[in-house]
């Protein structure tokens, strides 16, 4: 099962069983390995506080964000070894929020920090969920 892109796949995406949707990620993870200095996460410039940055290991900040999403019921898929796409919301009421969280290195600092992008979904619903997880994460 893949992440929505259309009104009616997010129907059937929400629709399904999270221990399918939990597969499906699991699967996407296992191929891409978990083995330590296969891949750094990128080097970006991007609007950054200082709940969302840490000097702690990458892979450590993804099983953390890993973990708030999980605690908040948001779906997530994950892209890349440092890149999820999330979902959360309800497509029935018009609050379905689809978002990338990716976690990459500030340059000249040695930290880490995460980057949040609302891909769909209202400016607000991407606010309120992306500012309670920012809040959770434990980095």
């Amino acid at each position: 099962m893949e992440m929505p892109t259309t009104p009616k796949q997010q129907q059937r995406y929400i629709g399904a069983g999270r221990e399918e949707r939990q597969k499906t990620i699991s699967r996407g993870v296992a191929e891409m390995g978990d083995t330590p200095g296969t891949l750094k996460p990128r080097s970006l410039r991007f609007t950054w506080s200082m709940k969302t940055t840490s000097a702690k290991d990458p892979a450590d900040m993804m099983r953390e964000i890993r973990r708030v999403l999980t605690e908040n019921n948001c779906d997530y898929e994950q892209r890349e070894k440092f890149l999820l796409l999330c979902v959360h919301g309800d497509p029935n009421t018009d609050s379905l929020v689809q978002w990338e969280m990716e976690v990459c290195k500030l340059p000249r600092l040695s930290l880490n920090g995460v980057r949040f992008k609302r891909i769909s979904g209202t400016s607000i619903g991407f606010k309120n969920i992306a500012s309670k997880i920012a809040n959770e994460l434990k980095l």
